[in-house]
């Protein structure tokens, strides 16, 4: 059976490749590519685009026939897979990018700052009717909240203050204790480290200090993700590249704009389980980083919950 590529993120091998399936999910298949440290992601999706993604519609039909440790390829435009029938055309599918880090969002407007409240309001309601583990608000007041929540509040506070004065050391040691923190394949503190550095791309715009603080954190920041999953270490890889989902660059730009902030805060924030609401979280926390005079700021009151045991 032969499937179209809707769509080809912009970090997907404009040639011939050579894979093997890392991982296979009902939507999504992760494939290792050769000789590099990432991963190429074949997804099933209407209109989530992924750097690092092929997407496909199916009309109905599962990934999950394919399985883990099958070599795949690309070669004359078309993906196989050992052992499959299926295939994948990805001849003259559009070439998908990611704008954040054209954006030059500037949070002293009040346009910015009132589409960021928005946005802050709609994930702490999120975050409750879910009974999330980290309430943002949490975060800015130690020894508050869940397990996690305390474990995490610490370090991204570090980071914040780091970032701040771009003390490059200072927040790679706070990174480097909210890499691999938190359940699932995405972890929490990785999610939450994705979402800041789009909030940074998002604002930077030709800032050299800013950009020079971006890069000098993203190339260390690579090494630290080693010690965290295989799927989360590729989403930082791009990250460090300005490169993220559709849905968290849709409400940064959303943010810019002040337009459709609730409908793309809501898409984001319903990615995953708590992926999306951590990667919101992030990103609304980097957006005030560079911007204290006038930006809203994150050290909202919390306020008391009961926790799951």
């Amino acid at each position: 059976m032969q499937l179209r590529a809707l769509s080809i993120g912009e970090a997907v091998p404009p040639e011939n490749f050579d894979a093997v399936i890392q991982s296979v999910f009902d939507s999504a298949v992760n494939l290792r590519l050769r000789d590099e440290d990432r991963l190429i992601t074949v997804l099933i999706s209407e209109g989530y685009e992924l750097p690092q993604g092929i997407r496909i519609w199916t009309d109905g039909l599962s990934l999950q026939r394919l399985t883990p440790g099958l070599r795949a390829a690309v070669r004359g435009g078309i993906l196989r897979f050992d052992s499959s029938p299926l295939t994948v055309d990805v001849r003259g599918a559009p070439i998908w990018k990611c704008r954040v880090p054209e954006l030059n969002l500037n949070m002293q407007t009040l346009t910015a700052q009132q589409a960021w409240s928005t946005a802050w309001d709609l994930l702490s309601k999120e975050q409750e009717l879910r009974n999330a583990d980290i309430l943002t608000a949490d975060l800015f007041t130690p020894n508050l909240g869940s397990p996690l929540s305390q474990r995490i509040s610490r370090p991204v506070m570090s980071l914040v203050t780091s970032t701040e004065g771009f003390d490059v050391q200072g927040a790679l040691r706070a990174a480097g204790q909210m890499i691999g923190l938190g359940p699932g394949v995405t972890p929490s503190g990785d999610d939450i480290l994705i979402g800041f550095l789009a909030g940074l791309w998002s604002m930077a715009g030709q800032n050299l200090q800013q950009l020079e603080f971006i890069r000098s954190f993203g190339i260390e920041l690579i090494q630290l993700a080693k010690g965290t999953s295989e799927i989360s270490r590729t989403y930082i890889i791009h990250a460090t590249r300005g490169q993220f989902s559709s849905s968290l660059s849709q409400l940064a730009a959303a943010i810019a704009t002040g337009n459709g902030v609730e409908e793309a805060a809501q898409t984001a924030l319903r990615v995953g389980h708590s992926s999306g609401m951590d990667s919101v979280t992030g990103l609304l926390i980097g957006l005030c980083v560079w911007n204290q005079e006038s930006a809203p700021t994150p050290t909202l009151a919390p306020r008391e919950r009961k926790y799951r045991k």
